[in-house]
């Protein structure tokens, strides 16, 4: 089966046959549909999320500007960097408290445990050795081994 999403029909997708691609199967709509006043709800609370990150952006460029200092005679430009400790503190504790993952996906659904029938995997402990592990010394019947030197120059 092969399906064609037709943008001009709104909640609507045409299928066809996947092994006689000039069959149409018929066409399928969009189960529970919003209705016009949900999809002008959804409409505006994105607005209204656009709006607000546009703002974060123009207070963040705000702040990331560098600004100089005052001054009543023409002289070289000296940036201002007066900032108290508080002021920075707070700041970089307002970042620090942003959590970005949330942030980044926050309608994000963990996945659910797999059934209990199923394989799992190893851990990652059970399949590599630990590095404080010795390895095993050859065994004595390998015709490949190099004697010590001590050995050899006798």
């Amino acid at each position: 089966m092969r399906l064609r999403y037709l943008p001009h029909y709104d909640g609507q997708i045409e299928v066809f046959s996947a092994e006689h691609p000039d069959r149409h199967l018929g066409t399928a709509y969009l189960a529970e549909e919003a209705t016009l006043e949900q999809r002008r709800e959804l409409s505006a609370v994105r607005e209204k999320k656009a709006r607000a990150l546009k703002a974060d952006l123009k207070a963040a460029e705000k702040l990331r500007r560098t600004r100089y200092t005052a001054t009543t005679t023409p002289d070289v430009p000296r940036p201002r960097h007066a900032v108290t400790g508080q002021q920075a503190q707070a700041e970089v504790a307002r970042a620090k408290a942003t959590d970005l993952a949330a942030r980044a996906l926050p309608d994000l659904i963990p996945p659910r445990d797999p059934p209990a029938g199923w394989t799992r995997p190893r851990p990652a402990s059970a399949i590599r050795p630990h590095p404080d592990t010795a390895p095993h010394p050859p065994a004595p019947d390998d015709t490949d081994v190099i004697a010590p030197a001590s050995q050899t120059e006798e």
